[in-house]
């Protein structure tokens, strides 16, 4: 559904099919710089990421002519066409699936902050069961 207010900011987790650990070092480097990039018509820069073996996590603010689902395969698309560009084995296989949920003003820079410490999260726990634990 797209929306029509101009400061929602969304927090979208994205993860490779069966958490396959396929997204490596080098890919990842290629995937951050699509995602810092992103073609969105923002007015200024409006992306936090972090991108871990089997999934990223993109917080943006999403333009009111885009819903997270146009946002989610927009995403998947771009990553594929630059894997495919710089010559890294083309598309990853992405679970159909994905997590969104909405962040407000006032919870933005714990948002960030949490995104900045999913390396270390994920050492303790993996996606799948923080995914069960989100209700997926």
């Amino acid at each position: 559904m797209i929306h029509s207010h101009s400061n929602i900011w969304t927090h979208l987790v994205l993860w490779t099919k069966d958490h396959a650990h396929a997204i490596t070092s080098e890919k990842g480097a290629c995937i951050k710089k699509v995602l810092e990039d992103l073609p969105l018509n923002f007015s200024e820069k409006q992306v936090h990421l972090s991108v871990l073996p089997d999934h990223l996590h993109l917080l943006i603010k999403v333009p009111g002519s885009v819903s997270v689902d146009q946002l989610a395969q927009q995403v998947k698309h771009m990553i594929c066409a630059k894997l495919a560009e710089e010559g890294l084995q083309g598309c990853l296989e992405w679970d159909e699936e994905y997590y969104a949920h909405s962040v407000s003003l006032n919870r933005l820079s714990t948002e960030k902050s949490l995104l900045d410490r999913q390396e270390y999260k994920h050492k303790e726990i993996s996606l799948s069961e923080e995914l069960k634990f989100l209700g997926l």
